[in-house]
């Protein structure tokens, strides 16, 4: 994916501007979609009087835990709430699916594509052919079905939606949307400390710098440059002249000159990557953080983002609003997932550094509602928020003593009341300007619970007989299955809460037949699971255990795990087992930075609804949503949404 933003920037600079939608007189809705707001903590800081205008809305009209997806897992829930439609209609199982020819991972929501036919001239290689980027989520999102009735609506942000769904609308794409080397976000770190060399870091990359006469000289990594042979990476050479006595440094990138104290973050500089001859080049954005000039230098660059000014890539409909956004509120992530837990995680951000970050984010949110509501004008409108579902995942260890990487030293224990109480301002803001006859929506997609034990399923598969290895005395060596002897294996895991079966005729090396060897197999594998129990605790490591049919509806059903995994609260699958690793232990203490988390048992972690209207339900699922929001406007049940009306007419 990395090489392939070049090519397809050139193509969709081509592409004509969409139109704009009617302003019939229609009901006016606001949904609020706040990543990862968890009823408990919700609870408790009503109780406490932190959140009136939460309190308020409570006691005007309704408020319910909101069932979540099976599993619950950002992409999969908001698929459902986008189409109204489980996996087995929408397609999206997990962050990860699998090639079952190869077993090897691929991204689960969005494919780039390369062109196909080429010519090449010397070092160039000219595409004759579009590639493109393919939203590989099935289904109808709502609002296009809203856009057939000429119901104007903005999506400001909604998670699974890159590239865009295609419409007439303003839409801007949230979780999912990469970075311009085409990842999930991959951040640079720069040092002179020998210590970070030779550092392998899932999310990064670590240059090694020499500082010399006071300067620094580095290099910006773009993509690969798919127009030459080898393909190349792009680059941008940088440099810094410190100032050690006033701990300051110079940065000139381009034509772009700033000075960054240490500790400090600079604003959004565009970065531009050069070609040759009659081709504009590429633009992104980044960050930079000033870490320390002495006694070692240490940079951190945040990954480098589309630049929304000048997309690479399709990040909203009509290609003009990301420009629009930028022209009044200046530039801002555009990177699906902004806050930097990977940096966290491997050291390169400390709690504070992130939490400053994930301050910027939210300065960035607000400005963005500000220019949203400025606009609203009747019609939908959903606005999306992501920092407190990061920073339950990357921050939980600090409020919570009884987790094994809680320390006693650890500081912003305060932060989820904080975070809290700022979704509880958004409301404010959002009640104090919205027509007095609107529907006003709180909800998110799941809740949360603590992360103290990482499962690592392909080994109690591996414990259990059900997994052979070429090589036992390498256990925890070979990621991405390298070390599996198929031709012996009845069953392997992918994906945080995926079990599947190695099909014979499905799987390229597989050995179990279907029908009544397969069931037989996953009988058994579902009983085990559930009488699993924690040697330490006592406590069930797995509460529920799904098969594929009894909870997948749809042409794609097929294509989802044969098993679906719920985790206890506190239990989670591994990282390393989620890309096929065969780690030594069967359970391990979460010690690392990611310790708060949300993919279990969905009966265990349900998101929040609040609405300013009476439910006709008392347990409102997101697939729901959709249609109850397609109600209000008139729109009858579409036949492959599976949810209810939630409210009284």
């Amino acid at each position: 994916m990395r090489g392939l933003v070049l090519a397809l920037s050139i193509v969709t600079a081509l592409a004509p501007a969409a139109g704009t939608l009617a302003q019939p007189e229609v009901p006016p809705v606001i949904v609020i979609g706040i990543d990862g707001m968890d009823p408990l903590l919700l609870d408790g800081y009503v109780a406490r009087g932190l959140m009136p205008n939460f309190a308020r809305l409570m006691a005007e009209g309704s408020y319910a835990p909101l069932g979540t997806s099976v599993p619950p897992q950002s992409p999969v829930a908001w698929s459902n709430f986008i189409t109204g439609m489980d996996p087995g209609g929408h397609g999206i199982f997990d962050f990860i699916h699998r090639d079952p020819a190869n077993y090897m991972p691929t991204f689960s929501a969005a494919l780039v594509t390369e062109p196909d036919k080429t010519l090449s001239i010397g070092d160039w290689v000219i595409p004759l052919s579009a590639g493109g980027t393919h939203l590989l989520r099935k289904g109808e999102a709502f609002w296009q079905i809203l856009e057939r009735r000429d119901v104007p609506y903005t999506i400001f942000r909604v998670p699974a939606n890159f590239p865009p769904a295609p419409s007439r609308g303003h839409t801007i794409s949230g979780m999912g949307t990469p970075d311009l080397l085409g990842t999930y976000g991959t951040f640079s770190f720069y040092t002179d400390d020998d210590l970070y060399r030779g550092i392998d870091v899932s999310g990064g990359e670590v240059y090694p710098v020499e500082v010399r006469d006071g300067r620094v000289a580095a290099t910006l990594v773009g993509p690969e440059n798919s127009l030459r042979r080898g393909r190349p990476n792009l680059e941008r050479p940088f440099t810094v002249d410190i100032d050690a006595e006033n701990q300051t440094a110079l940065f000139t990138v381009g034509d772009e000159r700033f000075v960054l104290e240490v500790g400090e973050w600079s604003e959004w500089n565009p970065v531009h990557f050069d070609l040759v001859g009659p081709l504009k080049g590429l633009s992104g954005i980044a960050r930079f953080h000033l870490q320390s000039v002495t006694p070692r230098f240490e940079l951190y660059v945040t990954p480098i983002n589309i630049d929304p000014a000048d997309p690479a890539l399709p990040i909203s409909t009509p290609e003009s609003y990301s420009r629009e956004i930028y022209e009044r509120i200046g530039r801002f992530y555009t990177q699906g997932m902004p806050e930097d837990t990977k940096a966290l995680e491997y050291g390169m951000l400390d709690d504070a550094e992130f939490v400053a970050q994930t301050d910027i984010v939210l300065e960035e949110r607000w400005r963005m509602l500000g220019k949203v509501l400025d606009d609203y004008a009747g019609g939908f409108l959903f606005f999306y928020v992501s920092t407190v579902d990061q920073s339950c995942h990357a921050l939980w260890r600090n409020d919570d003593a009884e987790h094994p990487a809680h320390t006693p030293e650890l500081s912003f224990e305060e932060r989820f009341e904080f975070l809290y109480a700022q979704m509880d301002s958004l409301l404010g803001a959002v009640r104090a300007r919205a027509p007095a006859d609107a529907t006003i929506i709180v909800m998110s997609d799941h809740g949360f619970a603590p992360y103290y034990y990482r499962v690592h399923l392909n080994t109690w598969l591996y414990e259990n007989g059900y997994l052979s290895l070429l090589r036992p005395d390498e256990m925890g060596q070979h990621p991405l299955f390298g070390n599996v002897f198929w031709r012996r294996t009845q069953a392997y895991a992918l994906g945080i809460n995926g079990l599947y079966v190695n099909m014979l005729g499905r799987e390229g090396k597989g050995i179990v037949r279907r029908g009544e060897q397969s069931n037989t197999l996953l009988d058994e594998i579902s009983a085990k699971l559930l009488a699993w129990r924690h040697e330490e605790t006592g406590e069930r490591v797995v509460t529920r255990v799904y098969r594929r049919e009894e909870i997948y509806h749809g042409e794609a059903a097929a294509d989802g795990p044969d098993l679906v995994i719920g985790y206890n609260r506190g239990y989670r699958g591994s990282d390393e087992s989620a890309l096929g690793t065969v780690h030594p232990e069967l359970l391990s203490p979460n010690l690392g930075k990611w310790t708060g988390d949300h993919c279990m048992d969905h009966t265990l972690v349900p998101g929040v609804l609040l609405v300013n209207r009476e439910l006709s339900v008392a347990d409102p699922d997101l697939r729901d949503l959709p249609v109850s929001i397609l109600s209000i406007y008139g729109v009858d049940v579409p036949p492959q949404m599976t949810g209810r009306v939630l409210f009284t007419q």
